[in-house]
């Protein structure tokens, strides 16, 4: 089976049936389809069917622009949401429209017709889940269209995130998932968990708590809860008097206006926001409740979405005393409830892993384009809602600190738009053309919240730029200008039937890749996204960059030392792709931080650390100050040892030189490279390229504007820091080898004859003819006087240990 149509709508939930709408009013004459997976509409308000499943936005701005939301709540339940779906599918017509069980696998562009060629499979006998059988198996049919619009949300909806818990199959009650609530689950006086601390478990309690003994919501650390009223009580009293829309678009500008005022208190003056959530909590709950071990999160209001409970009923049933909150860790699950890491236990019949979502972008289609396949998790987005290189599409990705529909909304419109300006001018196609500046540029994901399941899938998500038209405001006024009266025309090619969308010698649909090395992936530390890699297995090392670097300098040590080792390297907070922390970067916080990455990665004990240059002195201040995590150093070209640092790196103290040697260039970025190697052969194309790269990430230059200032100045490397730092290790029995390279250009050789009379105890070793970074220069020779050292100090991890 096979048909056309103008436009092909995936996905009929609420950002599906918003779009197709809008589509139907603005573009008459054009003809489309909406194909949906499951056997019903509604999306995430058919799929979730657990206790109390409501919006944690009010309908007033999740409701569509141009149908009035008519409900008494604001904060509506999950049928009250389908039912409105439902109706704005009948009050519009777009029955004959919609195609159900019928899930999309592929689309394929092609320049020759302009035409999209999308390939569905039935899933007539049931919900289709992610890696079922594809066309070649099931009963496929295809369709062809000039535009596809996809609106299908991020997430799976076969599956939840479930971690693994040990125990769980000794558990002699039941254990559910909110995604899929079993109907016939029976709670009722039973002793319940809620492992969670996310908007699904705030919601579940207090309607589980009103049939079972005890809800107990056990999270392994706070999330923000805000308290707010379930009925407007403008739109209370507008009701009546003004016409329904008239009404409606006011309580919809206030709420608007309100959600983007507390987003901005939030971001901006945090403290004060933290303040207001405190005394809220403390005014609703009972006295003696530890608001601040439970109801304080580590990270800043709205770094993960705040958590609203109608009416404050999370805090009612709680004062009930139906429910409670529990922070710990889960050691295991046992037969009759939950062992916690603190040596406490709760008693359980049902738990609800209330653990999460797991991404799923564009539905988890496959897209090429003229052949060319195009990964999406490395695709920058244009205006939040089109694709760099990818013709006549468009993703639906609403607001994460606003309702989702406002964004969805503005999505359809400028579709609309984009259309009508194509039929005007005889036009077939429409595409975003990143220039390179950008495409090579600092680049993140699109969905800025640090949230787990944003972390798991960070890989899936497309890239969003530094700045407009390629980044997501997360602004609905912005975002209102931007796509309701911004240009149409702005960096985008258009052409015709038969033009090829990508030109001879363009840019590339596939963008540099941060996880392309094998082993690579990122990981939350408290609420930083860092970037790691892994390879091998057995004991631990860590390896550590330098200033302005990357976990690449350690790849070639990767290879050799994975044979007998588990090797970790990061790019340290703030360089290369990981996230910057708060406030100015110091040697303290990056050393401060590698304890709970170690912990993230699931290594405990202690491990030998090694570092080059900046990472050197790292490593010696994380043994300095967390001698437990330390069993030896191994520090390559340390800074730490002297006064002497190479000019451009005592600049950078100074502001307008700063400025200027900091302003990215592929000849400053050659010249760098050129001076950390003796073997002038080893300065290639890839690597100048990888450092013009990272020269164009502001994180990554302010970064390394911030540690030149903390360790040094115009003179050279500061004394105080270095006396410090060395008087502690001389105290300490850490195994160390310092290693030199005798041409270095960063840090004098003459540096490791002071190492060594600063730290008697430590070995040393010379490279000869070797510049800044012997861990590449002489790799192999690198890897054996590593492993000959490590041979001989294994009793140095178990003194770390004591």
């Amino acid at each position: 089976m096979s048909a056309h149509v103008d436009v092909l709508i995936v996905g009929a939930g609420l950002s599906g049936i918003g779009f197709a709408s809008r589509l139907k009013r603005e573009t008459p004459g054009k003809t489309f389809a909406i194909l949906e997976s499951r056997g019903t509409v509604g999306g995430t308000w058919d799929l979730f069917r657990y206790p109390g499943v409501r919006s944690d936005s009010d309908m007033y701005t999740l409701g569509y622009s141009f149908r009035p939301w008519a409900g008494a709540k604001a904060i509506a339940d999950g049928d009250a949401i389908r039912d409105y779906i439902e109706a704005t599918i009948a009050d519009e017509g777009l029955s004959p429209q919609i195609r159900l069980n019928t899930r999309v696998v592929s689309a394929d562009w092609s320049s020759d017709t302009a035409l999209w060629t999308v390939t569905a499979v039935r899933t007539s006998e049931g919900e289709y889940r992610h890696g079922d059988p594809g066309p070649g198996t099931a009963e496929a049919v295809t369709y062809t269209c000039s535009f596809l619009s996809v609106c299908s949300g991020y997430y799976r909806y076969d599956e939840g995130f479930t971690p693994a818990i040990d125990g769980a199959d000794t558990f002699t009650g039941s254990i559910v998932h909110p995604q899929h609530w079993p109907a016939d689950l029976d709670y009722e006086g039973k002793q319940v968990v809620i492992i969670g601390s996310g908007a699904t478990a705030v919601t579940l309690v207090p309607s589980m708590a009103k049939a079972a003994a005890k809800v107990t919501m056990l999270q392994r650390s706070p999330t923000y809860i805000a308290p707010v009223p379930s009925r407007d009580h403008l739109a209370d009293r507008l009701r009546g008097k003004l016409p329904a829309q008239l009404a409606y678009d006011v309580v919809r500008v206030k709420n608007i206006l309100f959600s983007m005022f507390t987003y901005q208190l939030s971001r901006r003056r945090p403290e004060t926001m933290k303040a207001i959530l405190r005394k809220s909590a403390v005014a609703k709950l009972p006295q003696g409740f530890a608001v601040d071990t439970h109801l304080a999160p580590s990270y800043q209001p709205w770094d993960q979405r705040v958590c609203a409970i109608p009416n404050g009923d999370l805090y009612r049933a709680i004062s009930a005393g139906t429910a409670d909150i529990v922070t710990d860790r889960i050691s295991r699950i046992t037969p009759d409830g939950i062992d916690l890491v603190s040596g406490g236990s709760i008693p359980a019949e049902v738990i609800v892993t209330a653990t999460g979502l797991n991404l799923l972008v564009i539905g988890g289609m496959a897209l090429t384009v003229d052949g060319d396949p195009v990964d999406v998790g490395k695709t920058l987005t244009y205006k939040g809602m089109m694709l760099d290189g990818v013709p006549n599409f468009a993703l639906t990705i609403g607001y994460t600190n606003a309702s989702w529909t406002l964004k969805a909304d503005l999505v359809a419109g400028y579709v609309c738009r984009l259309l009508k300006h194509l039929d005007r001018r005889g036009l077939h196609w429409v595409v975003p053309a990143a220039p390179a500046d950008v495409a090579n540029g600092e680049l993140s994901t699109l969905i800025d919240l640090k949230a787990g399941y944003i972390f798991r899938g960070a890989d899936q998500l497309p890239r969003q730029g530094a700045g407009s038209p390629w980044r997501l405001h997360q602004n609905y006024f912005r975002d209102f200008a931007l796509l309701r009266a911004g240009r149409l025309t702005d960096r985008v090619r258009f052409g015709r039937r038969g033009q090829r969308v990508r030109a001879s010698g363009g840019a590339q649909l596939v963008r540099r890749d941060p996880l392309a090395l094998p082993g690579t992936g990122y990981v939350d530390v408290a609420g930083t996204r860092l970037r790691y890699r892994k390879t091998g297995s057995g004991d631990p090392v860590l390896v550590l960059h330098g200033i302005g670097q990357s976990l690449e300098d350690w790849n070639g040590q990767h290879e050799r030392l994975s044979a007998r080792h588990a090797v970790y390297s990061v790019d340290l907070p703030g360089f290369a792709y990981s996230e910057r922390l708060s406030g100015p970067a110091t040697l303290a916080k990056l050393a401060d931080v590698l304890p709970a990455f170690l912990d993230a990665v699931g290594v405990h004990e202690p491990l030998p650390v090694m570092g080059n240059s900046l990472g050197g002195a790292v490593a010696m201040k994380l043994a300095a100050e967390h001698r437990d995590r330390v069993s030896a150093l191994v520090l390559a070209n340390s800074a730490g040892f002297g006064k002497e640092v190479a000019l451009v790196l005592r600049l950078l103290a100074v502001g307008p030189p700063a400025a200027l040697l900091l302003r990215p260039a592929p000849v400053a970025s050659r010249r760098t490279v050129q001076s950390i190697f003796y073997d002038k052969a080893l300065v290639t194309d890839a690597r100048v390229d990888h450092a013009f790269a990272l020269s164009q990430r502001a994180s990554h230059r302010q970064t390394l504007l911030d540690v030149a200032r903390d360790l040094g100045t115009i003179f050279g490397v500061r004394a105080g820091w270095r006396r410090a730092l060395l008087g502690a290790l001389a105290q300490s029995e850490t195994p160390t080898l310092v290693v030199w390279g005798d041409h270095d250009h960063i840090l004098p050789f003459s540096h490791l004859e002071a190492a060594v009379a600063a730290l008697p105890h430590a070995e040393s070793y010379t490279f000869s003819k070797t510049g800044h970074m012997p861990q590449i220069e002489r790799p192999d020779e690198f890897a054996a006087v590593v492993e000959d050292f490590l041979s001989r100090v294994p009793a140095g991890r178990q003194a770390a240990a004591i």
